[in-house]
């Protein structure tokens, strides 16, 4: 990819990022960032992002110039855009971000984050003419996801579920302790690198990451006075979210309801996804007319910023056009 970029084969498109009011939190505004293709086809992908970090530090992130799955989906031809919800990013931080955690409600629940995305959605189908949007979501993502297109038939033309949350037998729920939580940027870059996971000498993340992604992480929350140097505060909502899910295989979303194409992918190194939770969850999208699942090797829980990512973008490329052929 970036040897075509240097030969000028590919020409680099570049994110605008369009500010949207949020009817159910007045005077708070969600960050959409989207890349337009140089020929519009009339659809577009919607990425929303996991529990910890934005959607320019996972869709959108340029392991090159011009070189992000955003970028990819741009160059099929879609309106590729990625949503912060509200606490992450570019999107505004709810009032309870800036006090202290403790004896507070976790900010950003998965029922709160699928009125967001309804507002995204709404936003290219009714100002930008999108007449089928394809919603990508990873990890915690998947949960307001699929809240989403439980709660609004016919609004989307497929659902991809990376990474989904699923129910792990003898596991519990955790109380987390307030609004938010605070990690450092390298320990998150730490974390993503699966030491523990992976077998000893494998490194799967790409190279840009070590050189690039802990610093842009670590840029795009505000540090808050008092707080200890470099601990990023971060909404709570998607933890609580996780561990009741993990604990207990409820969603706040009837999986049988949802009408669309559903695409479970997963690399065989997540350890939030496994091959029985994977069959479990889709096997509950009893109504959905399109049900592909498929492990990817040598991908994590991150595997959209590992080597293997194409295979994973190449994936997704593939049961959307299925989706799309299946509906006409």
């Amino acid at each position: 990819m970036s040897g075509l970029l240097a030969l000028g084969l590919i020409s680099v498109l570049s994110a605008n990022t369009i500010d949207l009011p949020v009817p159910h939190a007045p005077g708070q505004r969600l960050a959409l960032h989207c890349i337009a293709p140089e020929h519009a086809n009339g659809r577009s992908v919607l990425f929303v992002h996991g529990a910890s970090f934005p959607t320019m530090l996972a869709f959108g992130f340029e392991f090159a110039p011009g070189d992000s799955w955003m970028s990819h989906m741009a160059q099929q031809g879609f309106l590729a855009c990625g949503l912060d919800f509200l606490g992450f990013g570019a999107s505004s931080r709810p009032a309870a971000m800036g006090r202290p955690a403790e004896g507070a409600a976790p900010v950003t629940r998965a029922t709160e984050a699928a009125q967001e995305i309804a507002v995204a959605v709404d936003y290219l189908r009714q100002t930008r003419g999108m007449s089928h949007v394809h919603l990508v979501a990873h990890s915690w993502g998947t949960i307001p996801a699929a809240t989403f297109a439980a709660e609004h038939p016919g609004a989307l033309a497929s659902l991809t579920l990376f990474g989904p949350v699923v129910a792990k037998p003898g596991a519990s729920a955790e109380a987390v302790p307030g609004a938010w939580w605070t990690i450092t940027a390298e320990t998150r870059y730490q974390q993503l690198r699966f030491k523990g996971v992976l077998p000893a000498g494998m490194t799967l993340l790409e190279p840009a990451m070590a050189q690039r992604w802990a610093a842009a992480f670590d840029a795009s929350v505000p540090h808050v006075e008092g707080d200890e140097p470099g601990e990023l505060r971060i909404p709570a909502g998607p933890a609580a979210d996780i561990d009741r899910v993990t604990a207990t295989g409820a969603y706040p979303y009837d999986p049988a309801s949802i009408k669309v194409p559903v695409f479970v992918v997963y690399g065989d190194y997540d350890r939030v996804t496994d091959d029985d939770g994977a069959a479990t969850l889709l096997a509950k999208f009893s109504s959905s007319p399109l049900r592909w699942r498929m492990r990817i090797d040598h991908g994590t829980h991150v595997m959209h910023l590992e080597r293997n990512r194409h295979s994973l973008y190449r994936g997704v490329d593939a049961f959307i056009l299925a989706a799309e052929a299946q509906q006409r």
